[in-house]
């Protein structure tokens, strides 16, 4: 009997070991998956120099509101403030992620409204009745600028949410720590 339950209990310790390394893999890797399942990412991060590639961070999926049927990328490297737009889709709602090069731009000026997670202060707004949603931060060593929209068309109900977007700037925030 008591072989048993040691056996039971191993046996559970080892799921619950699986399933948090799990989650901690799929945070960590959200950038990883999305260049093996979309190569146009990864061809539009190789466009960047490799000091601003480490800056490129994308949110988990799972706090996406969409059921993303689509991911584009594109890079910004025609002026020395490099960047790249990530674009997720489901037909014509959209979230784009746009990731800029902050590096040596003073952005103590920049006005916030909105506590994220590890003391980062960002920048909620809202257009178009709640169909356009904007949040922007400086990431934590002030070498980018982070800005995530989410777009619904005024004729169908809205996407996204504050509470999304302050989901999806978190879970970037969490990754880069």
């Amino acid at each position: 009997m008591k072989l048993k339950s040691t056996s039971i209990l191993f046996g559970l310790l080892l799921i619950l070991a699986a399933c948090s390394g799990q989650a901690e893999t799929s945070t960590e890797n959200q950038l990883d998956s999305l260049k093996e399942n979309y190569p146009e990412v990864k061809t539009a991060l190789e466009k960047l120099p490799e000091e601003f590639r480490s800056e490129v961070t994308v949110p988990d999926m799972e706090t996406i509101p969409l059921e993303v049927s689509d991911v584009e990328a594109v890079a910004e490297t025609k002026f020395e403030l490099y960047g790249i737009d990530v674009y997720y889709a489901e037909d014509d709602k959209r979230l784009n992620v746009m990731v800029k090069d902050q590096k040596g731009i003073d952005s103590s000026n920049e006005e916030t409204n909105q506590e994220l997670d590890h003391d980062i202060r960002g920048f909620y707004s809202e257009a178009e009745d709640g169909h356009l949603l904007t949040m922007k931060w400086v990431s934590q060593n002030e070498n980018a600028l982070y800005k995530v929209i989410g777009f619904t068309p005024s004729e169908e109900e809205a996407a996204f949410t504050k509470e999304d977007m302050v989901e999806i700037a978190n879970s970037i925030i969490q990754q880069r720590k």
